[in-house]
């Protein structure tokens, strides 16, 4: 069976677990950023099991708004997996992922798509990277930094930023890329990048304006859980050399 044409330009898919609080914002903001530079375009909210009524604002925006596509799971399943999920049901010719807290500036976005489109792979929003703006905690900054120098001293893939949401790629890339993947929690978009890299795509990084939301909520606690993305990280650099 032929897989499916593109019948957009730009999917772009939002994962979120619990967002109700700042899910309507985030569409009506990425639709304004997508219209500046596209019209053939959808927005994929893949719902994470929510309790907080994330699933039912979005089905209700949807019923008036012909571009917005809700994907609900009734249980939780894991960033990854909501992000494959998506995938599979998006149309656009490229697809976009980032976090509904949008922490990158949306500014941001023209300027991947355009790098997309012109050198191909996966082109991903960078904060550790000269031309960057980035307003956060010193400790998380300094987190940041210390997982992506281990990181690139683990897999020599020379990038520096693993961890930031915001990428774009074709829609063939995403699907060769994420039928390579495991990870379903915090260390999918490392494993995201190393997969694409030992796939023999291009990982292009670009310089982001990037400012810290949810001070104090955020759903990554360091100390709680860089055991668990450690280990996830040795399991994937294990079952590579097999």
């Amino acid at each position: 069976m032929k897989p499916q044409s593109p019948q957009r330009e730009v999917s772009i898919l939002l994962p979120a677990y619990n967002e109700a609080v700042q899910i309507k914002r985030c569409i009506h903001a990425v639709e304004a950023a997508l219209r500046d530079f596209c019209s053939s375009y959808e927005i994929i909210v893949s719902e994470d099991g929510s309790t907080d009524g994330t699933d039912r604002i979005v089905a209700e925006l949807s019923q008036s708004n012909p571009h917005l596509v809700l994907l609900h799971s009734s249980m939780r399943l894991g960033k990854g997996k909501a992000i494959k999920n998506a995938v599979n049901a998006a149309k656009g010719k490229y697809i976009a992922f980032m976090d509904v807290d949008l922490a990158t500036d949306l500014s941001c976005l023209s300027k991947l798509y355009e790098v997309v489109k012109s050198q191909g792979g996966m082109v991903i929003g960078s904060r550790h990277i000269r031309g960057s703006a980035v307003q956060r905690q010193p400790t998380r900054t300094l987190f940041s930094l210390t997982y992506n120098v281990f990181v690139r001293v683990l897999f020599l893939d020379g990038i520096h930023d693993h961890q930031c949401g915001f990428k774009i790629m074709s829609r063939n890339t995403a699907r060769s890329v994420l039928s390579c993947s495991r990870s379903d929690g915090y260390f999918f978009d490392t494993e995201l990048i190393v997969c694409c890299k030992r796939l023999g795509y291009r990982v292009t990084e670009v310089a982001v304006t990037w400012r810290e939301k949810n001070k104090g909520g955020s759903k990554i606690n360091p100390a709680r859980d860089s055991i668990k993305i450690g280990l996830d990280m040795f399991r994937f650099r294990i079952n590579r050399q097999k």
